[in-house]
């Protein structure tokens, strides 16, 4: 019966080093870095509203797109209490980057100058021009 146990532990022990003894699997290579997720259109307005108010201006959103690469356009009307005018921003979709500014907030007038309801302006620009018609249509 002693040989029996003693023959016993002999083969468990040396089941026990061979399944010891196989080598590791290496670990699993980490997959790709996750792609960026591109920026949704509510994300996209409140940067526009962001970068309007920004400037100062009070804003109205006039539309924002996605264009067929990755950039997003938003359109905004933009006014102060002497200007009004409009705001239009490109930015990438993916690093949120703005790429492109349109800024055509001009005062009151056309902008020629600041006092706009004077009626300094003896050049005559801007008043009573009639396109199409004769010099001395009046």
């Amino acid at each position: 019966m002693r040989l029996a146990l003693l023959l016993g532990t002999l083969l468990l022990s040396s089941g026990c080093v061979v399944a010891s003894s196989r080598p590791s699997r290496p670990p699993p290579r980490p997959g790709p870095p996750p792609r960026p997720v591109a920026m949704n259109y509510d994300e996209a307005v409140r940067r526009g509203f962001e970068q309007c108010r920004s400037r100062g201006y009070r804003c109205e959103l006039k539309e924002a797109h996605l264009t067929g690469n990755n950039v997003w356009k938003v359109k905004l009307r933009a006014y102060t209490h002497r200007a009004k005018g409009h705001l239009h921003l490109d930015y990438d979709a993916y690093t949120r980057n703005l790429l492109k500014v349109n800024d055509k907030v001009k005062g009151k007038g056309g902008g020629r100058d600041d006092d706009w309801d004077d009626d300094d302006d003896h050049r005559g620009h801007g008043r009573g021009k009639k396109k199409g018609h004769a010099h001395r249509d009046d």
